[in-house]
């Protein structure tokens, strides 16, 4: 039986579905969505006195590093310099897409884990059937990312 990471932390799991929220819709966010959504993750990440409720920061509060950086503006995130040919071949030139898979990628503990991610999640969604050279290039580049 295969064996899944279950995330039991609740505020982890909180944080998690912000970052990805963001990340889905980091370019239609406006200025009050980012402060919303960085007083959420302050709140999250505040130390939670014991008996007391915990009331989310106000806007009004000095800025601290963390709401600094998600008030910045939204620029691209490279997450590495790769070969063009990953994205225009097996990503059908979305490279909003290779960039999710290879951080997906980077989550999985084993390359075993992230071969099998890739067999049973990511090829379904993509016709790689003649496009061999690109993939086992591709499978080597994951391969890299476990050799360390």
């Amino acid at each position: 039986m295969e064996e899944k990471k279950i995330i039991q932390n609740t505020a982890e799991q909180d944080l998690m579905s912000l970052a990805h929220e963001i990340l889905r819709n980091r370019n239609r966010m406006n200025l009050d969505d980012i402060h919303a959504k960085a007083a959420n993750i302050v709140a999250l990440t505040s130390p939670k006195p014991i008996g007391e409720e915990v009331v989310s920061p106000t806007v009004e509060a000095p800025l601290t590093g963390l709401e600094e950086a998600l008030l910045a503006p939204v620029l691209e995130v490279e997450f590495e310099t790769i070969s063009i040919d990953f994205i225009q071949h097996l990503f059908e030139g979305s490279n909003v897409d290779f960039q999710r898979v290879m951080s997906m990628l980077k989550s999985k503990e084993t390359l075993e884990e992230a071969k099998q991610f890739i067999e049973n999640h990511i090829q379904p969604d993509y016709d790689w059937s003649d496009k061999q050279k690109e993939f086992d290039a591709f499978m080597s580049h994951v391969e890299t990312l476990f050799d360390s």
